[in-house]
Protein backbone atom coordinates (compact mmCIF):
# COMPACT_ATOMS: atom_id res chain seq x y z
CA UNK A 1 0.00 0.00 0.00
CA UNK A 2 2.68 2.34 0.58
CA UNK A 3 4.39 1.59 -2.50
CA UNK A 4 1.18 2.32 -4.40
CA UNK A 5 0.93 5.81 -2.11
CA UNK A 6 4.27 6.97 -2.94
CA UNK A 7 4.41 5.93 -6.81
CA UNK A 8 0.71 8.03 -7.06
CA UNK A 9 2.25 10.73 -5.04
CA UNK A 10 5.20 11.12 -7.55
CA UNK A 11 2.66 10.94 -11.16
CA UNK A 12 0.22 13.75 -9.60
CA UNK A 13 4.21 15.70 -8.91
CA UNK A 14 4.72 15.30 -12.47
CA UNK A 15 1.47 16.24 -13.59
CA UNK A 16 1.50 19.03 -11.67
CA UNK A 17 4.76 20.38 -12.12
CA UNK A 18 6.22 19.19 -15.44
CA UNK A 19 4.10 21.89 -17.90
CA UNK A 20 6.21 25.25 -18.03
CA UNK A 21 5.43 27.94 -20.19
CA UNK A 22 5.86 31.56 -20.52
CA UNK A 23 2.85 33.36 -21.32
CA UNK A 24 3.08 36.70 -23.16
CA UNK A 25 0.00 39.19 -23.89
CA UNK A 26 -0.53 43.07 -23.30
CA UNK A 27 -2.34 45.11 -20.88
CA UNK A 28 -5.21 46.37 -23.43
CA UNK A 29 -5.50 42.48 -24.64
CA UNK A 30 -3.47 43.09 -28.36
CA UNK A 31 -0.08 42.06 -29.62
CA UNK A 32 -0.32 44.98 -31.87
CA UNK A 33 1.04 48.33 -32.33
CA UNK A 34 -1.75 49.66 -34.86
CA UNK A 35 -5.70 49.54 -33.93
CA UNK A 36 -7.29 46.82 -35.43
CA UNK A 37 -10.49 47.32 -37.12
CA UNK A 38 -13.46 45.20 -38.12
CA UNK A 39 -15.98 42.33 -36.95
CA UNK A 40 -15.00 39.81 -34.65
CA UNK A 41 -15.22 36.42 -36.60
CA UNK A 42 -14.25 33.84 -33.87
CA UNK A 43 -12.00 32.33 -31.46
CA UNK A 44 -8.68 30.55 -32.81
CA UNK A 45 -6.36 28.40 -30.81
CA UNK A 46 -3.16 27.12 -32.47
CA UNK A 47 -0.03 25.09 -31.23
CA UNK A 48 3.07 23.65 -33.01
CA UNK A 49 5.71 22.00 -31.70
CA UNK A 50 9.52 21.90 -32.15
CA UNK A 51 12.43 20.07 -31.33
CA UNK A 52 16.07 21.94 -30.38
CA UNK A 53 19.71 20.87 -28.76
CA UNK A 54 20.29 22.41 -25.60
CA UNK A 55 18.65 25.37 -25.72
CA UNK A 56 16.36 26.90 -28.56
CA UNK A 57 18.83 29.73 -29.29
CA UNK A 58 21.34 27.78 -29.98
CA UNK A 59 19.70 24.94 -32.76
CA UNK A 60 16.14 24.14 -33.67
CA UNK A 61 15.86 21.41 -36.28
CA UNK A 62 13.29 22.45 -38.37
CA UNK A 63 11.65 25.48 -39.00
CA UNK A 64 11.09 27.27 -35.49
CA UNK A 65 7.92 28.15 -35.02
CA UNK A 66 8.36 31.27 -32.42
CA UNK A 67 10.13 33.43 -35.56
CA UNK A 68 7.61 32.61 -37.49
CA UNK A 69 4.31 32.52 -35.30
CA UNK A 70 2.34 33.88 -38.92
CA UNK A 71 2.83 30.20 -40.28
CA UNK A 72 0.89 28.64 -37.28
CA UNK A 73 -1.68 30.90 -36.60
CA UNK A 74 -2.71 32.29 -40.12
CA UNK A 75 -4.82 28.77 -40.87
CA UNK A 76 -6.42 29.13 -38.61
CA UNK A 77 -7.67 32.68 -38.73
CA UNK A 78 -8.74 32.42 -41.70
CA UNK A 79 -10.82 28.82 -40.99
CA UNK A 80 -12.20 31.18 -38.20
CA UNK A 81 -13.06 33.49 -41.16
CA UNK A 82 -10.61 36.61 -40.40
CA UNK A 83 -7.77 38.18 -41.58
CA UNK A 84 -6.41 39.61 -38.35
CA UNK A 85 -5.67 38.79 -35.25
CA UNK A 86 -6.38 40.69 -31.33
CA UNK A 87 -6.58 39.52 -28.19
CA UNK A 88 -3.41 37.43 -28.36
CA UNK A 89 -2.07 35.50 -25.57
CA UNK A 90 1.22 32.99 -26.69
CA UNK A 91 2.49 30.73 -24.40
CA UNK A 92 5.89 28.90 -25.44
CA UNK A 93 7.17 26.34 -22.74
CA UNK A 94 7.27 22.26 -23.00
CA UNK A 95 3.84 20.35 -22.17
CA UNK A 96 4.09 17.26 -19.80
CA UNK A 97 4.55 14.97 -23.01
CA UNK A 98 7.32 17.06 -23.96
CA UNK A 99 9.16 17.06 -20.84
CA UNK A 100 9.30 13.65 -20.34
CA UNK A 101 10.82 13.11 -23.94
CA UNK A 102 13.13 15.36 -23.02
CA UNK A 103 13.84 13.84 -19.58
CA UNK A 104 14.84 10.62 -21.62
CA UNK A 105 16.83 12.22 -24.13
CA UNK A 106 18.53 14.93 -22.50
CA UNK A 107 20.44 16.27 -25.15
CA UNK A 108 17.42 16.73 -27.81
CA UNK A 109 14.38 18.75 -26.65
CA UNK A 110 10.95 19.50 -27.34
CA UNK A 111 9.18 21.78 -26.75
CA UNK A 112 5.50 23.63 -27.92
CA UNK A 113 3.75 26.99 -29.16
CA UNK A 114 0.61 27.87 -28.16
CA UNK A 115 -1.33 30.92 -29.39
CA UNK A 116 -5.09 31.41 -29.01
CA UNK A 117 -7.13 35.10 -29.21
CA UNK A 118 -9.97 36.57 -31.80
CA UNK A 119 -10.02 36.43 -35.25
CA UNK A 120 -11.32 39.58 -36.68
CA UNK A 121 -12.87 40.35 -40.75
CA UNK A 122 -11.77 43.50 -41.62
Amino acid sequence: MKRVLVILTMVIAVLALAGCMTTYTTTDGRLAYGDIGGTAAGTFEASAGYIYILHPSILVLGDNPTERLDLVVGPRIQAAGGNAATNLVIRDGFTVVDFLLSYFVPIVNWATVEVEGTAVSQ
